[in-house]
């Protein structure tokens, strides 16, 4: 299965420093797959543009480092986790990152700002998976 969650993918994790109470970010590097549903359908007489990006992740992809909890990322940043508000980008692009408008540079259709993570944890563990969508 990791054959087809095989796109490189940069998670960028806002958390605020403990000492000096400011923003700082956690760049991680991972794999998995990436998709945009750019286009228009119609429903019946609803014309509904649809222009979201999404990202599948495996949860046991023995590539990527183990994922951590919003609540273990929280107390101490060891790997990588996924929240709202959180970013992706499609690629390896950065390793540092010191301010959220740096994402600009990348283009909308490469960067995913989450809104929404849904754990699919069921079926064989080859299976289980994250979908993350976003704008």
């Amino acid at each position: 299965m990791e054959d087809v969650f095989d796109k490189d993918i940069t998670v960028i994790n806002k958390y605020i420093d403990k000492e000096t109470r400011k923003p700082l970010y956690k760049v991680s590097h991972i794999k998995g797959f990436w998709s945009s549903n750019d286009g228009i359908s119609i429903n019946g007489t609803q014309i509904t543009k649809s222009d979201g990006l999404s990202a599948r992740i495996l949860i046991n992809d023995s590539r990527n480092e183990q994922y951590q909890s919003p609540e273990e990322f929280e107390k101490e940043q060891n790997t990588w986790t996924l929240k709202p508000d959180d970013c992706l980008i499609k690629g390896f692009v950065c390793d540092v990152l010191t301010t959220v408008q740096a994402l600009e540079k990348y283009g909308s259709s490469n960067v995913i700002k989450i809104t929404n993570i849904a754990t699919k944890d069921y079926g064989s563990e080859n299976m289980q998976h994250f979908v993350v969508t976003g704008a």
